[in-house]
């Protein structure tokens, strides 16, 4: 009999994988820093490797790849086109909640439109990095515990 995996254990799983997406986010980033992109998306933002600057968004990616794992068995089918999509979720937290509490208004808008854009394209690769983590850890035909009601 196989062992199944609990929802604390896909948690924890996809904790990992949003930890690895995150990374991508921040690697995909300097690339586009290295680019020029910033610049030309009129967008003032500078490279920081201090320690706050690496660990706040890989500790964030680990609780955005938390809830992804709560859903992970009901897309199960679809992991790739969810997690296409799933960086959708952190990017309007972060246009509605932390752009606004941080003065720079909904969507980023008082840094201008392009600073908007410019964040959908530095964000894009969160989820879909998250789903290959996280079927690279789980396996291709995990199994998934039932709920006992």
């Amino acid at each position: 009999m196989e062992k199944c995996l609990t929802l604390i254990q896909r948690a924890a799983i996809c904790f990992a994988a949003g930890v690895i997406g995150a990374s991508a986010v921040l690697l995909f980033g300097r690339v586009l820093f290295g680019l020029g992109l910033n610049e030309t998306f009129n967008v003032p933002i500078t490279l920081n490797p201090g320690v706050p600057a690496i660990y706040r968004p890989l500790f964030w990616g680990g609780l955005w790849g938390i809830l992804f794992g709560l859903f992970i068995e009901t897309v199960w089918k679809h992991r790739y086109l969810f997690g296409f999509l799933y960086f959708l979720v952190p990017l309007l937290a972060l246009y509605l909640i932390f752009l606004p509490r941080s003065g720079a208004g909904y969507f980023g808008l008082q840094q201008g439109p392009m600073f908007a854009v410019y964040l959908l394209l530095v964000n894009l690769p969160f989820g879909i990095v998250t789903a290959l983590a996280a079927v690279a850890i789980l396996g291709k035909n995990p199994t998934f515990c039932e709920v006992v009601r």
